[in-house]
């Protein structure tokens, strides 16, 4: 008896245009693999821009003015402000304010510290002040808050007239927040420098 055996099918023929090089599947998986790296090194890059950005808008830049005429020009007043010439708002958290080696923790001491403590209480008696008395201040871009403000009459110009020749000697220090809690120190009319933080150094705050 005799079987037909079919003969098995040739292996199909394949052209070497069809084989991928080994080479070239490693270059096309490093290729991919630094564009990957490049997309997130380039994402990362455009979030730190995207923060400085947002900062940039919300920088505060706190200024301390000593001014002895009102607005009007013609109105004798003696304040002493905090004014925010930035573009986002400061949360003051720290303010000394020192006459000579005497740092003034209200403004009766400052004025006994920069009249004189013999003239005392003529003097802190007589110079009628609108006050401020908040701890910390939250001062929003181009806004002043006043520390306090005190009118020349003709009562308490005995006293009212040293102590303002006595503002030149005042030696003033603010530290102050942005909303993302980037702080900021200045001394006097020194530029802000930047710290980590605001710390009270509460035996010698001006409250």
């Amino acid at each position: 008896m005799t079987f037909d055996v079919d003969p098995p099918d040739p292996e199909p023929h394949r052209s070497r245009r069809g084989v991928i090089p080994s080479w070239l599947e490693w270059v096309t998986s490093l290729s991919a693999l630094v564009v990957s790296i490049s997309s997130i090194f380039i994402a990362v890059h455009n979030s730190h821009d995207a923060d400085k950005a947002l900062a940039a808008q919300t920088y505060p830049y706190i200024e301390v003015s000593r001014d002895d005429v009102a607005p009007d020009g013609v109105t004798r007043r003696l304040q002493l402000n905090l004014a925010n010439q930035g573009v986002g708002p400061a949360h003051e958290e720290s303010l000394t304010v020192r006459v000579g080696g005497h740092y003034a923790t209200s403004l009766r001491d400052l004025i006994a510290t920069a009249v004189g403590p013999a003239a005392t209480p003529g003097p802190s008696e007589t110079l009628d002040a609108v006050r401020n008395v908040q701890p910390t201040r939250f001062i929003p871009a181009d806004k002043t808050q006043f520390l306090f403000s005190i009118p020349r009459t003709s009562e308490n110009a005995r006293w009212w007239d040293p102590f303002q020749e006595s503002m030149s000697r005042w030696h003033i220090t603010v530290c102050y927040c942005s909303v993302f809690n980037e702080c900021w120190v200045r001394h006097d009319e020194d530029a802000p420098q930047p710290v980590k933080a605001c710390h009270r150094d509460e035996p010698h705050e001006y409250n």
